[in-house]
């Protein structure tokens, strides 16, 4: 009996060990990030021996060059160290991987749901450690230890499982578009028996992100909301950016911390222009994470663990070999969000979701960098490899670029009908 149960649990774990991983990394993240790794790990050992797929895009190729980026820093900075950084990439790229091979419907699905927990768990969490500060093991187990700045600054600000406000904001970003995405599905099929528990988590999970006190995630939080409105009805959005134009300082108002946003404007400037003369001392390969508090502290005598601006610090950390990749991602992914905003998917909702969540890497990496933490980073790995396995069909693109050639056309010939109308018109005049 006991050994048929065993056999049950192993075979349950097998089957969602994924899933298990994605969870481990909200309430217990070290393990969660050393499972998903492993993930990673053991599908690229058996993607090199030709026992798995190894499918070349863009995004391996960024995965790779800061492969190559990481092992070149270690060599010329004679740091072993460094080589953390190289199984930590590996097991994301292998990650990527994994999920761009088996990746389902019913797997992403499964996948949103943890997330959606997991924000929930990321408010609960701290909102019962908000008066209370843990130290030791437990608290580094259970992420409940601030990490990334003075303790003092964390104790007023919401940070729950992911060890660092910032980081938590971006988790509960993505909580929010899947909740936000699902509860407007549902809202069509007039569901409303799933939107009782929706409103209110959506609203929850708002006030967590403004109780973290990160001002880029509750700016990204607008304009994301924002963005989606523009999407599903145009004049419906472009009424709500004039009057949030309108009252734009009571806007501004609400953004967490705005007494010190000047104090942190300069501090920004500095840390970006310090990033960029480390970029300058360690041009190709970069310092790696683990080396860049080390660089900053020799360069200015002063603790920062990173660019706080995720495009100089990839540029900081991985060199110009790492930045230019990124830079090429970027750009790739940008080319399929501006095609897939002019496509009708059948599967609207998924399309919709992508829409708005992708948008976070770089909304919020415009003034942090929150993709340092191998636990926002893992997650984020499994939605960007979606999000590839969801545009990979070569006809999606070229349906995408025929909608922008027929949107453009439609445009142009709209307007040469109004200015022959307009011509017609003044001679009729003259007549």
């Amino acid at each position: 009996m006991i050994k048929l149960y065993y056999e049950k649990i192993l075979a349950w774990i097998k089957a969602y060990h994924l899933e298990i991983g994605v969870g481990l990394c909200f309430i217990l993240p070290p393990i969660g990030i050393v499972w998903l790794v492993v993930i990673g790990w053991d599908h690229l050992n058996k993607a090199v021996y030709r026992r798995a797929p190894f499918s070349l895009n863009v995004t391996t190729f960024f995965f790779m060059c800061l492969l190559v980026s990481a092992a070149g820093a270690g060599i010329v900075r004679q740091n072993a160290s460094y080589l953390l950084i190289v199984g930590l990439i590996a097991g994301y790229l292998g990650l990527y991987l994994y999920i761009k091979e088996t990746l389902t419907l019913g797997s992403f699905q499964r996948y949103k749901r943890i997330v959606i927990a997991g924000g929930f768990y990321l408010f609960l969490s701290g909102l019962m450690l908000k008066d209370h500060s843990l130290n030791g093991i437990f608290a580094f187990l259970t992420g409940t230890q601030f990490i990334g700045g003075s303790g003092g600054s964390s104790q007023a600000r919401l940070f729950g499982s992911a060890y660092n406000p910032n980081f938590t904001a971006f988790l509960l970003l993505l909580t929010f578009t899947f909740v936000l995405t699902s509860m407007i599905g549902h809202f069509k099929n007039k569901e409303n028996r799933l939107l009782l528990y929706q409103v209110p988590l959506i609203l929850v999970i708002a006030a967590a992100i403004f109780q973290t006190g990160s001002r880029s995630g509750v700016a990204t939080m607008f304009i994301l909301c924002l963005f989606l409105v523009i999407k599903l009805n145009p004049k419906l959005g472009i009424t709500c950016l004039g009057m949030m134009f309108a009252v734009r300082d009571q806007l501004i108002a609400l953004i967490p911390r705005t007494e010190v946003i000047d104090h942190s404007a300069m501090a920004r400037k500095e840390i970006w222009l310090n990033s960029l003369s480390i970029w300058k001392d360690n041009t190709f390969f970069g310092t790696t994470p683990l080396g860049y508090y080390d660089s900053y502290l020799e360069l200015t005598g002063k603790g920062v663990p990173h660019a706080h601006n995720m495009f100089l610090a990839f540029f900081a950390e991985y060199g110009t070999i790492g930045g230019l990749a990124f830079l090429i991602l970027a750009g790739s992914v940008a080319f399929k969000f501006c095609c897939l905003y002019f496509m009708e998917s059948k599967r609207k909702h998924l399309l919709n979701l992508f829409m708005i969540s992708i948008p976070i890497i770089f909304l919020t990496g415009i003034l942090d960098h929150p993709l340092v933490s191998p636990q926002t980073a893992l997650i984020t790995v499994i939605l960007l490899a979606s999000w590839d396995r969801y545009t990979e069909p070569v006809h999606v693109v070229q349906k995408s670029a025929a909608y922008v050639k027929r949107a453009f056309l439609r445009i142009s010939l709209q307007a040469e009908k109004s200015h022959n109308l307009t011509k017609s018109q003044k001679n009729k005049g003259k007549y």
